[in-house]
């Protein structure tokens, strides 16, 4: 067995485009990503597919996992001999507790590096024009944390008022607004300055970012005034004053980033806009990606509810010489298949002889971009049609003298629609049926998106349904705010088992009709 390690790297503060390079070559490489809830969940997309992804977040009072639990995983992973990423949000060593899964790595005998990343102590303040350290304004920065962990599972705070209010620099708070008025009144009652500048930056660094300025003894009340939630920075000092802007356009590079954007939102929502509209993207990871960008064109708030993941099967691909069509699915069958055929060093002649068919246009461009293109593809995007208008084709072969011993192979979910056997034997076609992967749960990132919701959340399989109510049963949670929508007719019959509540279904099985209905309705 090869030797494990882990990588503590850092995600950077909010943008994607933060990461670091030498943390994206982790990415990449790894076997395993644990990761955080304040990570950009578009980060994971650089993973392969067959990568095992474990969320861990933590968020003010609900932890998915405690501290000593993630330890514990980290070396059970490590000594299975398995590249891990440890994916945290901006630093590692920076409130990120980095520090302690490094000194429990070390004590198990493992192999770990830090990545550093960008921390949005510095990042955050400069995204909204501030720097934390300005000649004659500050000559130094404190970062301190709003909430510390006295031990898993209790939350106090540890903040000495008398110091912070003696400090003449900067001083930025991190995961401090559950504590903004304790921590301004704190700070007041030390002797500071009332008229102290300060500056609250909510989700900084990405197109959501907002940005309050006011004096310390005004800054609890009009960040609740003014709905001001965590994720946020917390700046205060003389600088907080500063709007840094450039000579050109008189806007600094990250205002006229953030102007861009909204000038190009604005343009997209003259074409079946999606303005202030809150969309929850379930399902595996390359879809809630393809949905998610989907809607972000169209100016959605699109919230990342997926918790389904891939599992590719561990057996090896079957022999297909005596089997006529290659039947795909999903485009994660493609994917899987083809990181299957790598791994076993089998290259096209593999393929010699044989046809493909694809569920949709979405499945079929996963081949295409791969150098395959598929001889079948429904007119309506489902099992059922793939199965009856394939069943048709391969009875017209036969009758004209086909010979394969195995007309079809099934690639596809364990989980797969029960359309596509029963239609095939009901035609005494045989066929091979093989699992290629299995729709996995992540049970932590379930349970914590069960509590979210948005205007309408999206589900896109019929499993991640099933998934989506037990957790709810699980959680004793109810939704009545959220309205759903589902993709393709199997989606919709499953929802109909557990909820009598209306719902839309796409017209067909597509990231693409999905978005036309939802701007059917908005519109």
């Amino acid at each position: 067995m090869r030797e494990g390690k882990v990588y503590l790297a850092g995600g950077g503060c909010g943008d994607a485009g933060l990461l670091t390079l030498r943390a994206l070559e982790a990415l990449r490489s790894c076997d395993t990503v644990v990761y955080d809830s304040l990570v950009p969940e578009s980060l994971l997309q650089w993973t392969a597919s067959d990568c095992e992804k474990i969320y861990v977040g933590k968020r003010y009072g609900s932890h998915a996992m405690k501290q000593s639990e993630i330890n514990a995983l980290l070396v059970e992973q490590a000594r299975s001999g398995k590249t891990v990423v440890r994916l945290k949000g901006g630093d590692p060593y920076v409130f990120g507790r980095g520090g302690e899964e490094f000194l429990a790595l070390q004590k198990a005998g493992i192999y770990c590096e830090e990545i550093p990343g960008i921390s949005s102590a510095i990042a955050v303040p400069a995204a909204a024009g501030i720097p934390v350290t300005h000649r004659g304004l500050a000559a130094g920065v404190t970062v301190v944390t709003g909430t510390a962990a006295e031990e898993d599972g209790q939350t106090g705070m540890h903040l000495d008022f008398d110091t912070l209010a003696r400090l003449e620099g900067t001083l930025v708070i991190l995961m401090g607004m559950h504590h903004l008025r304790e921590i301004a009144e704190g700070i007041l009652a030390a002797g500071k300055d009332p008229n102290t500048p300060c500056a609250v930056i909510m989700e900084g660094t990405t197109k959501r970012q907002r940005c309050l300025r006011t004096v310390l003894s005004q800054v609890y009340e009009a960040s609740s005034e003014q709905g001001f939630t965590s994720p946020a920075v917390i700046v205060i000092g003389a600088v907080a004053e500063l709007e840094l802007r450039s000579e050109r356009g008189n806007e600094s590079g990250w205002q006229q980033g953030l102007k861009r954007e909204t000038e190009e939102a604005a343009s997209r929502m003259l074409n079946n806009p999606l303005p202030r509209m809150s969309v929850g993207a379930t399902g595996t990871p390359h879809f809630v990606e393809k949905l998610s960008a989907a809607l972000a064109e169209r100016d959605a708030d699109v919230w990342d509810m997926g918790f389904m993941e891939v599992r590719p099967n561990e057996d090896p691909l079957p022999e297909l010489k005596d089997c006529g069509w290659l039947v795909f699915t999903s485009p994660n069958g493609v994917r899987v298949f083809l990181d299957k055929m790598r791994q076993e060093r089998k290259d096209l002649r593999f393929l010699w002889g044989k046809r493909i068919a694809a569920i949709g246009a979405g499945t079929a461009a996963v081949l295409e971009a791969a150098g395959l293109y598929a001889d079948y593809v429904p007119e309506v995007y489902d099992a059922g049609h793939l199965a009856r208008g394939l069943a048709e084709k391969i009875l017209e072969e036969q009758d004209g003298g086909c010979t394969d011993k195995i007309p079809a192979v099934f690639l596809r979910a364990r989980q797969g629609s029960e359309a596509l056997p029963r239609i095939f034997a009901e035609n005494g076609i045989p066929f091979l049926e093989y699992p290629i992967y299995d729709l996995g749960i992540q049970k932590e990132k379930r349970a914590a998106v069960i509590g979210k919701k948005p205007d309408y959340i999206v589900f896109g399989s019929a499993g991640g349904v099933r998934a989506y109510f037990e957790g709810m049963r699980q959680a004793g949670a109810a939704n009545e705010k959220s309205r759903y929508v589902c993709i393709g007719e199997r989606c919709a019959e499953e929802l109909k088992k557990h909820t009598k509540r209306s719902f839309i279904t796409a017209q067909e099985a597509s990231v693409e009709a999905i978005v036309e209905c939802l701007c059917k309705m908005n519109s």
